[in-house]
């Protein structure tokens, strides 16, 4: 009995973290509800975003690197491992947790973990998605095509009305179609 119960909360998969004294993501379900050893939780809690003293800004948001080396880490301190090291100042990240100063963050391949907010930035940028996406002299796909932008070419983001988004990059100013860039939330304006 005893090593089923230690199987059954190993599957668990954020039930229950402790961060310091504060007890986050209680168990919604008991261990004599599970049915079969498949555990389901409720739709509200799997779309829960965690804030935890955090900046109060809005999460999830859009962010980017401050300097060329940044360390993304398995948990939200020093003494958690890195995972993976970031070389690209500019580089579009979404936040989408928040713990202090540290600040969950999923990068454009889904790669996730957390950075101390200290290297990020809330300057726009946006990650072409596509191969040789255009850039158009107005939002419009009539208007003249003034550059093409190559697969994960970094732009800064001026504006997102709509459809569009009015970017720049060395020199290059112009629009592209939004649903080509990587950086700014679906149902998001940015003006």
């Amino acid at each position: 009995m005893k090593k089923k119960i230690i199987m059954m909360f190993q599957k668990l998969p954020t039930l229950p973290l402790v961060f310091g004294l504060f007890w986050l993501v209680p168990p919604l379900i008991s261990p004599t509800s599970w049915p079969s050893g498949e555990i389901t939780t409720p739709a509200v809690a799997q779309e829960a975003k965690l804030t935890v003293r955090g900046s109060g800004l809005p999460v999830p948001r859009y962010v980017t690197l401050k300097f060329d080396e940044a360390n993304l880490r398995a948990g939200p301190g020093r003494e958690y491992p890195v995972l993976w090291q970031y070389r690209q100042a500019g580089l579009p990240l979404m936040v989408d947790a928040e713990f202090g100063i540290w600040r969950k963050v999923v990068d454009h391949d889904g790669t996730a973990g957390w950075m101390h907010g200290s290297v990020l930035s809330l300057r726009r940028m946006a990650l072409v998605q596509t191969n040789m996406a255009k850039i158009y002299a107005n939002p419009d796909e009539t208007s003249d095509v003034v550059a093409l932008a190559e697969r994960q070419a970094l732009m800064e983001l001026q504006s997102c009305p709509k459809a569009w988004c009015r970017v720049a990059s060395d020199g290059v100013r112009g629009w592209i179609k939004r649903q080509v860039v990587w950086g700014i939330l679906e149902t998001e304006s940015l003006d």
